[in-house]
């Protein structure tokens, strides 16, 4: 316990020495009547009293439990028991007592005191040092029992082996007031070194243990000055003797009871504390709870701790959670309790932490999504406990959902934004295609009327090869502008590259070079592929604007590099391998400011009506979704360039074919099958059925699909397979197919359409088509599927 008020024990210390001046100096009959009359008795109770003392001072000793004072209480459990027998002899060898072993006199009296004086001073000096052996304490006990029998034995038998103390009628022997003299110096020092301790170590134990030493060390000037036992300086230090072993208790029992009882109150106290903070926190958090479970080996569950907030967050009750486990685990969505199992049993096994989200249904009926990630510890007994928190995530997840659809809604806004701007480009290509294909079919036609077949062939070819050329150009502008859904896969880059910068080249003004450096052909990487001709798009349509009117140099590289912690910390990726594709310009260039904000929605440095500021955000957000980074170096004057980095997979990648490339094996003929055609546009009906005519089938058209499906209905075994379009006045292609199934469950269709997604696909898969086919791919495909459709395998699976 630490040191208080050291003034109060210098002042003690003061008065026991003034008192112990008055002492030696007062006559040594003061109050001789009184004194010499009773003598004996009162020995006695001040022994008794000091006895007593001292035994309480070794059962303390024997009880300490504090860890830090096992030297002091080993020290005083032996060495107080050599004192308690010394002073029981004393008290019991006195002059005038009844013989015990021995007739009792004041030379076998003193001896017992010199011996418990020494031991109490060796005992306060081994305190002082540290010097008791860490023994058991019985061994110790032993220990001091046996010094404590020796010792009684050699005064009770051989005292005249030791020097004469006292002379009747002279008083104590020059022997004996010296030996008082050492003890009172030892004492003296034992002092002095306990209470410079004491200050230092603030140390209230120390400075009691001090203060007994100087009234055990006073108290011996008193013992080296009388005549007879019964003077007035024998009997007053004997109270001396008494003070010093009440101090000495004091110190033991602060020490070793008091203070870690008080040490046991005071945690105690901070375990409440910190128990009414947990059930404050875990009250007042707003969309948490806090909870322990317990898994017992038999498979029950048992709450055993649970946070107020359950009832606001759950609308379950602490009391129904810790009363019924089925109170929480009863209010998981049915979809999701296999999934939370499944979660819990891995857990189990290895004592991984505990990390899931499920649906929770409410008693109020409302259905809200929780994030429970909780630690296991594995009990003694088998059992495992959860220390956990759970967190409702509902509004979080539908905030992000909203984020991620607000994201998707302006990644298509950009791409219309970036549709216009390629608008003029593409419409020149597609003026210099159809100007190919009209002029090659006027031309055919004059060679027809002039007889020349050979000129009219390669007229035909040319207008063929312009038909290829108009049909790829669409295909990369429904390609971009599709929304469907975001399809990874690991892929070659260089045919995006090349695919996206020709889109790009129709478009830019003759002053604006547009060069491409390829570093590493074979860089691959998992990417989506119209996303990734976005952001291509995006950052060269970027670099265009920032030329201005005067042109200038955009260059396209793409490579492959090795990135180590240094370069790869920084944009928040691992060190290894990456794909890297940048864009560079020789344009304007960007300040700090704009630099920093460039990635921000709708932040744009162009004038009002020439961009949404869409383009480097969506393209920020692709990236990211790629698991990439973006670095951007400029500066005003010298141009920009933005670096994309996406992970590059391990090992080689096969090529994988742009959309379109495919090459198709050659089609079987038809045999006589019967092809309903469904189809409104004349033009592509009259062709659709001479190709199918010329393949060997046998075709019906309507134009009309109620009338297709009064057909059918007239005669359900009258066709072999249907052909239909799908975007038809009254009715869709996938009306059709759905009524027609409905006549005739296996009859085979065929859905045909100017523009296919995602979305139709899997209405068609789930209308029952067979193949999805788009308008520009059936003369090249629609032959190759009737034949794998009709053949003796039918029942194969759907193809999209």
């Amino acid at each position: 316990m630490p040191l208080a008020h050291p003034i109060k024990y210098g002042f003690l210390s003061l008065l026991a020495v003034l008192g112990m001046v008055a002492i030696v100096n007062a006559p040594p009959d003061t109050a001789s009547g009184l004194l010499a009359s009773r003598m004996l008795e009162l020995h006695l109770v001040l022994e008794l009293f000091a006895i007593v003392i001292a035994t309480l001072v070794v059962v303390v000793s024997w009880h300490t439990f504090e860890r830090r004072q096992d030297r002091s209480a080993n020290a005083l459990l032996a060495g107080f028991v050599v004192v308690i027998g010394c002073d029981l002899m004393h008290a019991l060898t006195y002059e005038g007592m009844p013989p015990l072993l021995t007739e009792s006199s004041t030379p076998q009296a003193i001896f017992f005191w010199l011996m418990g004086r020494s031991f109490e001073v060796l005992t306060l000096g081994a305190v002082t040092a540290g010097l008791a052996p860490r023994w058991p304490r019985t061994v110790l006990l032993g220990i001091g029992l046996l010094v404590a029998v020796a010792t009684i034995a050699f005064g009770s038998f051989a005292l005249d082996r030791f020097p004469v103390t006292f002379v009747p009628g002279v008083g104590v022997t020059p022997f004996k007031a010296g030996y008082e003299y050492v003890l009172v110096g030892l004492n003296g020092l034992l002092a002095l070194v306990l209470w410079q301790r004491a200050k230092s170590e603030q140390s209230r134990q120390h400075a009691l243990l001090a203060l007994s030493c100087l009234f055990m060390g006073l108290g011996g000037f008193a013992f080296a000055a009388y005549v007879a036992p019964s003077d007035f300086q024998n009997v007053v230090g004997h109270l001396y003797k008494v003070v010093a072993y009440a101090l000495l208790y004091r110190a033991t029992f602060i020490t070793s009871i008091r203070a870690p009882f008080e040490a046991l109150r005071v945690s105690e106290a901070r375990v409440r504390e910190s128990q009414a903070r947990m059930h404050t926190l875990g009250a007042n958090l707003p969309n948490a709870v806090l909870y322990q479970v317990v898994l017992e080996p038999d498979g029950h569950r048992r709450f055993t701790e649970v946070s107020d907030s359950v009832e606001r967050v759950c609308g379950v009750t602490v009391a129904e959670v810790l009363a019924d486990p089925i109170a929480m685990y009863g209010g998981i969505h049915p979809d999701d309790v296999a999934i939370l199992a499944a979660a819990e049993q891995r857990c189990a096994e290895t004592l991984q932490v505990f990390d899931c989200e499920a649906r929770f249904c409410r008693p109020d009926g409302s259905v809200r999504r929780m994030h429970l990630v909780s630690a296991p510890r594995a009990l003694d007994g088998g059992g495992i406990v959860w220390d956990g928190l759970l967190t409702d995530v509902t509004d979080r997840t539908e905030a992000q959902e909203a984020r991620r659809r607000l994201e998707q809604q302006l990644g298509e806004v950009q791409k219309m934004e970036s549709i216009g701007t390629l608008a003029s480009g593409i419409a020149h290509d597609f003026n210099n295609v159809l100007a190919a294909i009209l002029g090659n079919a006027h031309m055919a036609r004059e060679d027809l009327k002039g007889g020349n077949p050979a000129d009219v062939a390669l007229s035909l070819d040319q207008i063929i090869k312009a038909s290829d050329r108009a049909r790829a150009l669409v295909d990369r502008i429904l390609s971009f502008s599709r929304r469907d859904t975001a399809r990874r896969q690991v892929q070659p880059l260089l045919p995006v590259v090349r695919e996206s910068l020709s889109l790009l080249r129709s478009t830019l003004p003759a002053g604006v070079q547009l060069l491409e450096h390829i570093d590493d052909p074979e860089a691959s990487a998992e990417i989506d592929r119209t996303q990734f001709e976005q952001v291509l798009l995006n950052l060269c349509t970027n670099a265009w604007h920032a030329l201005g009117d005067k042109g200038g140099l955009i260059e396209v590289r793409l490579g492959t590099v090795v990135l180590g912690a240094a370069a790869s910390f920084p944009l928040g990726l691992l060190p290894g391998r990456h794909v890297r594709l940048s864009v560079q310009d020789n344009g304007c260039g960007m300040d700090e400011p704009v630099r920093q904000r460039i990635f921000e929605p709708f932040f744009t440095t162009k004038p009002v009506g020439k961009g949404t500021g869409l383009g480097l955000s969506v393209v920020h957000g692709i990236v990211r979704s790629h698991d990439g980074a973006i670095g951007v170096h400029s500066q005003p004057g010298q141009g920009t360039r933005f670096d994309i980095f996406i992970p590059a997979p391990p090992g080689a990648v096969a090529s994988v074919p742009a959309p379109g490339a495919a090459v198709q094996p050659a089609a079987e003929s038809g045999h006589g099958e019967r092809v309903l055609l469904i189809e409104d546009d004349l033009l592509m009906s009259s062709m659709l059925k001479k190709l199918l005519a010329r393949q060997g089938y046998r075709v019906s058209h309507h134009s009309d699909p109620e009338q297709a499906m009064a057909a059918v209905r007239a005669n359900p075994q009258a066709f072999d397979i249907v052909v239909t379009d799908y975007n038809m006045p009254q009715h869709s292609g996938l009306d059709v197919i759905t009524a027609i199934r409905r006549m005739r469950p296996g009859l085979p269709t065929i859905l045909v359409s100017g523009y296919v997604n995602d979305e139709l696909r899997a209405r068609a898969v789930a209308q029952g088509a067979r193949h999805v086919l788009e308008k520009t791919r059936v003369l090249d495909e629609l032959v190759k599927l009737l034949g794998d459709t009709l053949r003796p395998a039918a029942d194969q699976a759907v193809e999209v």
